[in-house]
């Protein structure tokens, strides 16, 4: 399931096409993603592919993952970085690819892991609160990945939909009691809140 693509883009328009170029991709170089991104109907130049990759890099949107060798020198490769991915999700790729890549790429992030497996469920709204979460501090906090449930309270899940959702949230324990601690915290002040009224 993809996401809603957005009217307005979040990057200038060629870092946006790197961004979505390398979310379908295995990490590329900056060469190979420039040669990628070029086709007839968009004629790319070089230097100025190279002055938007090193943009988004500086952004932190994309980021170093291993090398290539090539001729006896190494370069490097980047991918998507957390800020990146989920740039890629409010720009419309699909939850399931990225988490499939995620997987190859970055096996022992459980958080990124957790709110892609989630994201079919949340939707667009809950993209733009993890986003904004890793722009403004660099990472997702559990904090954050609860205040992307309660974007749940909108949707109207089926009981199977519900059931997944649920088999999900158990594969991820450190998430999971974080979230029902979080939940029982909110119970607790909308009980004080609804006695007050």
């Amino acid at each position: 399931m993809s996401a809603q693509k957005i009217k307005n883009p979040i990057l200038p328009p060629l870092q946006n096409r790197i961004v979505l170029y390398l979310a379908k991709q295995e990490p590329q170089t900056i060469n190979e993603t420039v040669n990628g991104i070029r086709s007839s109907d968009y004629k790319s130049q070089y230097k100025s592919s190279w002055i938007a990759f090193h943009s988004l890099e500086k952004k932190k949107v994309i980021q170093k993952t291993d090398f290539k060798i090539h001729q006896g020198r190494e370069y490097p490769r980047f991918w998507l970085s957390n800020a990146g991915v989920f740039i890629a999700l409010v720009e419309g790729t699909s939850s399931q690819h990225l988490l499939t890549k995620c997987l190859q790429i970055y096996p022992s992030d459980k958080a990124l892991q957790y709110c892609l497996e989630l994201a079919p469920f949340t939707g667009t709204e809950a993209y733009k609160v993890a986003l904004s979460a890793i722009l403004s501090k660099g990472k997702l906090e559990p904090s954050d990945a609860a205040t992307m449930m309660f974007t749940l309270a909108n949707k109207d899940l089926s009981n199977t939909q519900f059931k997944q959702f649920r088999q999900i949230l158990k594969r991820y324990p450190q998430q999971y009691e974080q979230l029902k601690k979080q939940i029982k915290q909110l119970t607790e002040f909308l009980n004080k809140m609804e006695k007050m009224i």
